[in-house]
């Protein structure tokens, strides 16, 4: 899941951004959790309560208070962050600042959407882990290192880069629960198979091939809904 902050002091930019967003998150299938904060204060109070967030839009009328806010500046360092702005002209006053992209309103879609899915990509390629428990041990594995999750019974087989490989007791159905609302696509095209997006090469109706060259079908039953996704992400 992309988690968002929007900072501006008036209610219907939040509302335009907000609505952007939800747009998009339901026609790309892309998990988004927003929060508005009228305020720098109000972030920073959210940021004090360690509340994390992987992009913010943000008023570049508040740029002052931001410089003179170091919690914020800490926190600004590590993501994605889109300044927006009623004038055109602010646009040289974030220059030598760390920003990804700068937004006018009214909001234009096409420039929203296209700012949106390249953070998206930019956040999804951050190191992010699937944990799992075998023999009694904590293991954590790079999800981009994750070519697809296979289940056989009781075990669920993770296939990774290089020919690698491991393993733990669960359910797939469990697995699919738990990366859904995560940064990396994973979908599900079998009742056995679920896989990594980002290492599918190339897909037909009955079958996806990977990065590593590894063909796996895809049932009847999941043929609608993966085309959906796939397409969604692409």
């Amino acid at each position: 899941m992309i988690k968002i902050a929007i900072c501006d002091e008036k209610n219907e930019n939040i509302n335009e951004i907000e609505r952007h967003l939800f747009n998009i998150s339901a026609r790309r299938s892309i998990p988004i959790d927003t929060l508005s904060c009228s305020n720098v204060q109000e972030l920073k109070k959210v940021i004090r309560q360690k509340e994390y967030f992987d992009l913010i839009y943000i008023n570049i009328e508040m740029l002052n208070e931001i410089v003179q806010t170091h919690d914020i500046n800490q926190v600004m360092n590590d993501v994605v962050v889109i300044y927006i702005s009623e004038e055109n002209r602010q646009m040289t006053d974030v220059y030598g600042m760390n920003f990804f992209a700068f937004l006018i309103i009214p909001i234009v879609q096409q420039h929203f959407e296209t700012a949106f899915l390249e953070a998206n990509r930019i956040i999804c390629r951050k190191k992010v882990y699937f944990h799992f428990r075998y023999r009694n041990e904590e293991h954590k594995i790079l999800c981009s290192d994750i070519l697809y999750f296979a289940s056989a019974g009781r075990l669920i087989n993770i296939s990774l880069e290089e020919g690698k490989c491991d393993s733990f007791y669960g359910k797939l159905s469990e697995v699919e629960k738990e990366v859904r609302d995560g940064k990396i696509p994973f979908l599900r095209i079998h009742q056995s198979y679920l896989v990594n997006y980002h290492h599918i090469k190339a897909c037909s109706k009955t079958e996806v091939t990977l990065s590593d060259g590894t063909k796996l079908p895809i049932s009847e039953s999941k043929q609608k809904s993966f085309q959906k996704q796939y397409n969604a992400w692409k």
